[in-house]
């Protein structure tokens, strides 16, 4: 029995160091249930919809080029960035949202290499690229006489645009055409 006080029940010390403790660690398991909930979605969200694209960019020989200029982009989403090769012809984008991807890879003195790639999962898309030795410069030149566009044959002709043609009555089962 506990003795009364003043019509109360007294509680002895060792009650009460028991219930703090019950206390402390039910908040202390539930503190840390929470920050590991709250991490290992941090950790989901980060690699849910990315991946990483890496490669080593190589001449003819397959010795390593340095500051090949590698460029992805997704025209649809405007997704573009842009990386350097180091001094082991590596390069790498990370934290890159699954799509399909324009690469060029650019560098004086070397034809540009152009390809499609597709992003679709976290596993780490690894490539290899071997540029060729550029021919020289090429230019095209494309000329047009002032003339072409000026009709200089007579003839009867009547130029009609899409809005003319919805305006024409069309033969159907309703008109009387």
């Amino acid at each position: 029995m506990h003795p009364r006080i003043h019509g109360r029940t007294s509680i002895s010390i060792e009650g009460v160091r028991s219930g703090l403790d019950l206390s402390v660690r039910f908040h202390f398991a539930l503190l840390t249930f929470c920050l590991f909930a709250l991490t290992c979605a941090t950790g989901f969200a980060q690699s849910g919809a990315s991946g990483t694209i890496a490669g080593v960019v190589l001449d003819p020989t397959g010795a390593v080029i340095q500051g090949a200029t590698v460029t992805i982009d997704n025209p649809v989403s405007q997704y573009q960035r842009t990386a350097t090769s180091n001094a082991s012809g590596e390069f790498r984008f990370t934290n890159v949202p699954y799509n399909p991807y324009h690469m060029t890879v650019i560098i004086k003195g070397f034809a540009e290499d152009v390809r499609d790639i597709d992003l679709r999962s976290a596993i780490p898309l690894s490539l290899k690229i071997n540029l060729k030795i550029s021919a020289g410069t090429q230019t095209v030149t494309v000329t047009t006489q002032p003339n072409d566009l000026i009709e200089t044959t007579p003839t009867n002709h009547t130029d009609i645009d899409r809005a003319m043609f919805s305006k024409l009555p069309l033969e159907s089962q309703s008109s009387s055409l």
